[in-house]
């Protein structure tokens, strides 16, 4: 059994050794339910509560999730922590331990432990592989655990079937765990790893592992395995860490990626010694007068500096041209596109290394006809970020107003991630058959999780110190200074 700060790097390798010994075979990662993939903290506290609501007590008024660890087997000694009679933590006990997972118990107390979807979303995505689920939860709560679940993962494009859930079926819970093995290998899959939060389930299943190739870890680590209310933060949110499980060379192929505010000569000269493909440049309107220059920030936010030289739009065309780089030209002021295009027709650009963003009023104003004119195959978006009130009080008025979008030369959406409901914007514009694409990515753990979502395109500052890309963050900070850039594949 693994239990250290690499065992996601563990499970990364066991797995493409897995792979490799048996390429033809369906594999399958098995993971247990409460404390592997929910975290039962919030749970915890969603039946003390009903509790108090039932009984007219106030057990549970001030109780914070943070530091609980919860099982039906234990539920006394959790109450040790309460100022309570025997008797009446008996009672509570007792209440409790029929309610665990109780269909009453379901709304709003199941809350997936941090990273653990985005790993579930990776597994999905390799060729014949599943994840299974072998869980101490009883039979008849099959069909709301299946529904909580899939809920919890539709907006991370994950999805669990049924015939790959193991539920108990009344015996004991080590020999449960045992039977919904034997049950996945039946059905043809061969075990990868097993991961679950009870080490007792762990050394049962271990033992009719007879050829000792699978990989047992002991999801001990994550926040809910420490005592009642302890302070110990250190452990939080970095149980599931995508980078340690995704390198550069096992990106998605097919999703384009744009190197977020190429608009000065250090982060140019950043980019093009990586082997990304797109260069997004912010184009102003230089202040009082007509050249066309890279600035995030406008003027009228943040007037220039005294002695400030922005760098010109033709200028950085002429070198990424000579590059054989594609540019993203993030129009940022209205009535821009006729001298944009002027300058990339000068230089030479061809369609399929165009792209082109406006915001949504320029769409509506006719901005992209004279794109269409020019470069008809180009890439044109806008973000849609603003719509998402639309998206998801009014998804019908919101179809109407992206065909409309549509109709004027838009042919893909940007999702700023940081959007509050991002996820669920760009699982939506999906749904509906649109291209998107997922802008301003913070850091790797972001990208990687922006990646798994399977956007058309990914535009991100590349400040990921650990694959040595040194880009700036939003506020213009590189975090770290590496004398060189690592390719992406």
């Amino acid at each position: 059994m693994k239990r250290s700060g690499g065992w996601m790097r563990d499970l990364a390798f066991h797995y493409e050794t897995m792979r490799a010994a048996y390429p033809d075979e369906n594999l399958v990662i098995v993971m247990d339910i409460d404390g592997t993939i929910i975290d039962e903290r919030h749970l915890a506290r969603s039946i003390l509560q009903a509790y108090d609501r039932e009984h007219g007590t106030r057990y549970s008024t001030n109780l914070s999730p943070g530091g609980m660890v919860f099982s039906p087997d234990n539920t006394c000694g959790i109450l040790k922590g309460f100022p309570l009679t025997p008797d009446v933590r008996d009672e509570i006990a007792g209440w409790c331990m029929d309610g665990f997972w109780s269909s009453a118990s379901v709304p709003g107390s199941h809350r997936p432990l941090p990273g653990v979807l985005d790993v579930i979303r990776w597994f999905q995505l390799q060729p014949r592989t599943a994840v299974g689920l072998n869980s101490a939860r009883p039979e008849r709560l099959r069909r709301e655990t299946l529904q909580v679940l899939n809920a919890l993962g539709e907006e991370y494009h994950v999805r669990f079937e049924d015939d790959l859930v193991c539920m108990n079926t009344g015996i004991g819970v080590p020999q449960g765990k045992i039977d919904g093995i034997r049950r996945l290998q039946a059905r043809g899959y061969r075990v990868v790893t097993i991961i679950d939060s009870d080490r007792d389930n762990l050394d049962a299943m271990a033992r009719i592992d007879a050829k000792g190739e699978i990989l047992f870890l002991h999801a001990d680590g994550m926040p809910g395995s420490l005592p009642l209310r302890e302070e110990r933060k250190s452990l939080l949110g970095k149980y599931y860490d995508l980078t340690e499980l995704i390198t550069r060379k096992r990106l998605p192929r097919h999703i384009e990626f744009a190197w977020h505010g190429v608009d000065d000569e250090d982060i140019l000269r950043q980019f093009l010694i990586s082997s990304v493909s797109w260069a997004e440049l912010h184009v102003r309107r230089h202040a009082g007068g007509t050249d066309l220059v890279l600035r995030r920030r406008p003027y009228a936010q943040v007037p220039p500096r005294q002695g400030e030289n922005p760098a010109r739009l033709g200028d950085f065309l002429d070198i990424l041209n000579d590059a054989g780089r594609g540019v993203k030209l993030d129009l940022k002021d209205p009535g821009l596109t006729g001298s944009a295009l002027d300058l990339l027709k000068a230089v030479g650009f061809t369609d399929d290394r165009v792209w082109i963003t406006v915001g949504m009023e320029e769409v509506v104003r006719g901005a992209l006809k004279p794109v269409l004119d020019a470069f008809p195959g180009s890439v044109r978006q806008c973000p849609v970020d603003g719509l998402s009130p639309m998206l998801n009080n009014a998804p019908g008025e919101a179809q109407r107003y992206l065909g409309m979008l549509s109709r004027r030369g838009i042919d893909r959406f940007s999702v700023n991630w940081r959007t509050p409901g991002s996820r669920r914007m760009i699982v939506r514009l999906q749904n509906w058959g649109y291209e998107v694409n997922i802008y301003d990515v913070p850091d790797l753990e972001a990208f990687l999780q922006a990646a798994l979502l399977m956007p058309r395109s990914l535009t991100s500052y590349f400040n990921f110190p650990k694959w040595f890309y040194t880009g700036r963050s939003d506020g213009g900070e590189r975090r770290v200074r590496e004398s060189a850039v690592h390719p992406m594949s």
